[in-house]
């Protein structure tokens, strides 16, 4: 069901709001794992692989279907990645608020697995 055509002008303004948030905690997320100086090279590489790979997928379904009738799924994955505020939410109708209500916020939160390595163990000796 497409969202009243007031939301729908809010939206777009949320939309790119929420779509910069949403690169910045990325590349943050990118250089936290690129910095760990507890991984391997390869360890990092994959990390990283694995976050853009996921996060693309999230990308995706959050911000590619940019239309009225889709604008109520999107606003509802925008608020579970945590990426608009209660208060930049408050301008849109209660009809759509209450479209959105069920949502639970999941922050994304970089999670370090079993993969870490010491440096050491890797590192290459000049001949």
């Amino acid at each position: 069901m497409p969202i009243p055509e007031k939301d729908w002008k809010v939206f777009k303004g949320l939309r790119e709001l929420a779509l910069e948030r949403f690169c910045q905690g990325v590349l943050i997320d990118a250089m936290t794992i690129s910095e760990r100086g507890a991984l391997t090279a390869h360890a990092r590489y994959l990390k990283l692989y694995r976050l853009m790979e996921d996060r693309d997928k999230d990308l995706a379904n959050a911000f590619n279907h940019f239309s009225r009738s889709t604008a109520r799924m999107c606003l509802a994955l925008m608020v579970m990645h945590d990426l608009l505020t209660e208060a930049e939410l408050s301008v849109l109708s209660a009809e759509t608020l209450n479209g959105i209500s069920y949502v639970v916020r999941q922050p994304y939160e970089l999670e370090w697995g079993p993969e870490t390595v010491p440096q050491d163990q890797y590192t290459r000796r000049a001949p």
